[in-house]
């Protein structure tokens, strides 16, 4: 889609209802890479790529506390993002209020999806363990390594391979 086809408002942001079920969703691990279902009521953000300008979607439910933050700072009020007006009703009442709170209500949200709070912030590791001495020293043996891979044998090396390989009996006749 480009800058120009059906929109009248010029933004960074859509909001729409799918029209099919082929776009998937830019959003958080849980959900991302999932289809849209077609008539579910997604968000699109403008992306640039290569030249040519189109929309990253996700679902309404997978929209972040970041989002709706960047909407806030481009936009007075909902109402002002693109494709508001061609919402139903229950949806731009979905939408005043997820504006209000400054996240989208945990009814909205997909099932099994984590809490936005945890997307945003990266897990810490565990520490990694401290590696004993090669000597073993609590009774334990130190690990073999292993033997580097074979290299494959060419047929034609000669007779020192000879002794090495098993010799098949000759055909019988």
């Amino acid at each position: 889609m480009s800058d120009n086809e059906g929109t009248t408002k010029k933004s960074g942001y859509r909001l729409e209802y799918a029209s099919s079920a082929r776009s998937k969703c830019k959003g958080p691990k849980p959900c991302a890479g999932s289809p849209i279902a077609k008539g579910e009521l997604r968000v699109g953000s403008v992306v640039d790529f290569r030249g040519n300008t189109s929309y990253a979607w996700r679902h309404w439910g997978c929209t972040t506390t970041k989002i709706i933050s960047n909407m806030k700072s481009q936009f007075e009020s909902v109402d002002e993002l693109d494709g508001f007006d061609d919402l139903r009703d229950e949806d731009k009442e979905r939408l005043r209020k997820a504006w209000d709170e400054g996240k989208v209500a945990d009814e909205d949200k997909a099932p099994g999806e984590e809490a936005e709070e945890d997307e945003e912030k990266p897990k810490k590791r565990a520490p990694a363990k401290a590696k004993k001495d090669a000597g073993g020293e609590d009774g334990e043996k130190p690990k073999k390594k292993r033997a580097p891979a074979k290299a494959k044998k060419v047929e034609d090396e000669g007779d020192e391979d000879a002794e090495d390989k098993p010799k098949k009996a000759p055909a019988r006749k």
